[in-house]
């Protein structure tokens, strides 16, 4: 048996806020000798995250037709206040970093990630119709142009990132406003075909909403660059060469600082199988308003990788959304010992907040529904039902003739699948008993570690006694006598008297089991009723 608790806040380990990886430079129109790039930024001062689920889409045109290159990241991880870097060669360079140039994170142009055998992939997709086609192989084998200028109110390029198939972050390079063109918004669904563990996932991209733009085309031997790292509102065109800065510092973002804040409260056990998570967003600091980063979406992971860290192997659940600062709290319903993560995820998408929780719940062990023991002659019948199982491995069935002697008379396997189950589940034993005094009957159910937890107690009368009422201990040694009522549904009245007749004790519209305390050494009788059909019974 595990011990539980329940409706209790829990203290996590893994109690911090921090940012998320975004994107933070894109070199969208190198020159002839110039290398393209994209470079993602982690904003967290002490977590870690794996960005083998991140996919980044950029959106292409070509005549009549259109689609989206799609860049499924390989499995590495990217330290605190760490840069990212794709680019289309190794080395590659930029008007600021001459030959030989610096090494990318990925090249999307190597033989190794185009093959896939580096946890990766770059393809290519093409709307036709109402779905898309695999063109991939019309990829030329030296892509500098993964960001592709488009005429929408001007040039624009379009990027979007994903983390477990989750928009995470999209920039707008040269866009008028920050929402996709109408025409983007309405393009297929768009299917995307995972490597390794990594979930498939669907883009709709009308759901997408707002993101970061800067209403600026690049031109030549240009592109996009935060002129703070990781933080919204400091988005620039990067005119001068000196403004190119993969894997380096942009700038620091200490006068843009800004975050949520927000509280979240664990509570254990709050249904069969199931814990809950109740957060509330209470206000915004330094640079993140309410205006410009209101509605907020709050998505729940459950948290399978690297623990208080959102990572590759953490499974996106559902989400919530805040428009407001005055929106009321709200839950999410969890498995019931998970460990989940909780991303705050801003409409600009810098001042996001990923928050940890190390879930202390204890499973439930068995929770007990009804428990009934009835005499039929020499048998007494046994039956109870589980509403929940956790851990468990079977029942030891107990039985007390006197003295508090408690010895097992059956073991009963549980039928829960591995030990858990959140189904009713029904057992029943039938024990010889032929001892003609009153038996009490108790269920033990044992845990795979051999903890155990105990039913309640039920009473049945001895074989022979005929009577519904069962009066126990009798003799009493300490004043105190139980009185059990075998048929639960009649209503009766109870007295209680002593030999000389007077009445020490009355009970009216019984229907429960009593319990008499403080009686002096002596004989009593005790007198029931049973009001709908006047029958009369006395127990000495």
């Amino acid at each position: 048996m595990k011990k539980f608790l329940l409706f209790v806040t829990i203290a996590c380990s893994y109690q911090f806020g921090f940012g998320q990886t975004v994107l933070n430079e894109l070199y969208t129109e190198p020159g002839n000798n110039n290398e393209e790039f994209i470079e993602l930024y982690n904003s967290s001062t002490v977590g870690s995250q794996n960005v083998n689920c991140f996919t980044i889409l950029t959106y292409w045109e070509s005549g009549s037709n259109k689609g989206w290159y799609v860049l499924d990241l390989p499995d590495a991880t990217l330290g605190p206040k760490g840069f990212y870097v794709l680019a289309s060669a190794d080395p590659f360079t930029t008007q600021s970093t001459p030959n030989p140039g610096v090494s990318p994170n990925v090249n999307w142009n190597d033989a190794n990630f185009r093959n896939g055998s580096t946890g990766g992939y770059l393809k290519k997709w093409q709307v036709s119709g109402g779905g898309y086609t695999d063109v991939s192989g019309t990829i030329p084998a030296n892509l500098n142009d993964f960001m592709e200028s488009h005429q929408f109110n001007g040039p624009t390029y379009i990027t979007l990132v994903f983390v477990n198939g989750v928009f995470n972050n999209g920039f707008i390079g040269g866009g008028a406003t920050g929402n996709l063109p109408a025409s983007v918004a309405a393009m297929p669904d768009l299917p995307v075909d995972m490597a390794g563990a990594c979930s498939d996932f669907t883009v709709d991209f009308s759901t997408l909403g707002a993101m970061e733009f800067v209403n600026a085309s690049p031109g030549n031997d240009n592109g996009y660059a935060r002129t703070s790292d990781g933080k919204c509102g400091s988005w620039a065109k990067t005119a001068p060469g000196v403004s190119h800065t993969p894997g380096v510092t942009n700038g620091s973002a200490a006068g843009l600082s800004g975050a949520l804040t927000t509280s979240q409260l664990l509570q254990c056990n709050t249904g069969p199988g199931v814990s809950t998570v109740t957060y509330n967003i209470t206000g915004v600091s330094g640079s993140a308003t309410e205006a410009d980063d209101f509605p907020v979406e709050v998505q729940l992971y459950i948290d399978n990788g690297t623990p208080g860290q959102l990572d590759g192997a953490d499974v996106y659940q559902e989400s919530l959304f805040d428009n407001t600062i005055a929106d009321p709290a709200k839950q999410f319903t969890i498995p019931q010992t998970a460990n989940v993560i909780l991303v705050y995820k801003t409409k600009r998408g810098c001042f996001d907040k990923v928050f940890a929780i190390a879930n202390g719940c204890l499973p439930l062990p068995a929770n007990f529904g009804s428990f009934t023991a009835k005499r039929s002659a020499a048998n007494v019948q046994l039956k109870w039902e589980t509403l929940t199982e956790q851990n468990s491995k079977g029942f030891s069935v107990e039985r007390n003739t006197g003295d508090n002697n408690w010895i097992q008379v059956a073991y009963v396997p549980s039928q829960a699948a591995n030990g858990s189950s959140n189904d009713i589940l029904i057992y029943q034993y039938t024990d010889v008993n032929t001892y003609r005094g009153i038996s009490q009957y108790r269920i033990r159910q044992i845990d795979l570690d051999n903890k155990s937890k105990f039913s309640e107690i039920r009473s049945v009368r001895g074989e022979g006694q005929p009577v519904k009422t069962i009066v126990y201990p009798n003799p009493s040694t300490n004043g105190t006598v139980n009185i059990a009522f075998e048929e639960k549904n009649s209503i009766l009245d109870v007295s209680l008297s002593d030999m000389n007749g007077r009445i020490i004790q009355s009970w009216y519209n019984v229907n429960n089991n009593l319990q008499v305390n403080n009686l002096l050494p002596g004989v009593y009788a005790l007198r029931i009723i049973d009001r709908e059909t006047g029958e009369q019974s006395t127990e000495k």
